[in-house]
């Protein structure tokens, strides 16, 4: 029999038959604080369960269905999400794991659509194929985080950290990166295949030093960004909005600016940038 108690206290939350975790039913539980530090909880069942502010670090999921469970506060540091389920693709099923200590997190293969990581701090997080569509990151901290084959469309980013990320391979159309931090951040070039932005809204956002080269930047809203010393060499930038922006010493080889609104944006200062004679109000 193992008993699940709580971090602080030593209280016993919940008392269950067998000698491990795995296959475990915890659907509804209420373990407000538990201790599960390097738990496996492969192929267990909290769907609906209370875990704020549990200990979860070192956590094995994998498999585990984790519908609507609460996480808010808890420390997930080093967990290991593995084709885990944490929404079944209907808004408000997302886990919501706002607040939570997930530095060094790896998410493979998971279902986190409409999941709510609200002020998180995913800090050298490994992200593999997952599907995070309309997922919440708002103020969230994802520096350094590597980001690979996976889904961020219409996800919320406004005013997240994504300061030296890697985000390869990786469709964000529609996403909010209003004030986003992406300074230099990776998305295409070298050794990473250029992932997919368009129509993303980058308002004010920093991409200084930014590695851009080959992505999608369709119809993006670039109004008053940083994008000093940023490369977007081969970048498609259609309809894109970079007006008020910062473009001293952006690279923008090979990117044609006939559609983009580049009004009152100091071109004179970006490199490569082959300015159309009839744009106006240009610097």
């Amino acid at each position: 029999m193992i008993e699940i108690r709580h971090k602080e206290t030593g209280q016993i939350l919940r008392t269950v038959e067998g000698d491990s975790l795995i296959g475990a039913d915890l659907r509804d539980d209420i373990l407000d604080g538990a201790d599960l530090r390097n738990a496996d909880l492969t192929n267990a069942w909290l769907q609906e369960a209370d875990l704020r502010g549990a200990d979860l670090s070192g956590a094995r999921f994998k498999a585990t269905i984790l519908i609507r469970t609460h996480l808010d506060g808890a420390n997930l540091n080093g967990a290991i999400f593995e084709e885990a389920k944490l929404s079944d693709g209907s808004p408000g099923s997302g886990a919501v794991a706002t607040n939570c200590a997930m530095q060094g997190v790896r998410l493979e293969s998971c279902d986190m659509r409409y999941v709510d990581l609200h002020g998180s701090n995913l800090s050298d997080a490994i992200v593999i194929r997952t599907d995070l569509t309309d997922a919440c990151f708002q103020e969230a901290k994802l520096s350094r985080t590597n980001i690979q084959g996976s889904l961020l469309i219409e996800a919320r980013l406004r005013g997240a950290d994504l300061s030296d990320a890697i985000i390869c391979n990786t469709h964000m159309n529609g996403a909010n990166l209003v004030q986003a931090r992406m300074d230099r951040v990776i998305l295409g070039g070298d050794d990473c295949f250029p992932s997919v932005l368009n129509l993303a809204n980058m308002r004010e956002a920093s991409l200084i030093g930014a590695d851009a080269r080959g992505v999608a930047l369709r119809d993006v809203n670039f109004h008053r960004a940083d994008l000093a010393e940023a490369n977007f060499s081969g970048s498609q930038m259609m309809g894109a909005v970079l007006r008020h922006a910062n473009v001293a010493g952006a690279n923008f080889e090979g990117v044609s600016l006939v559609t983009v609104n580049i009004t009152f944006a100091n071109f004179s200062q970006a490199r490569n940038a082959q300015v159309p004679a009839f744009k106006q109000n240009v610097r």
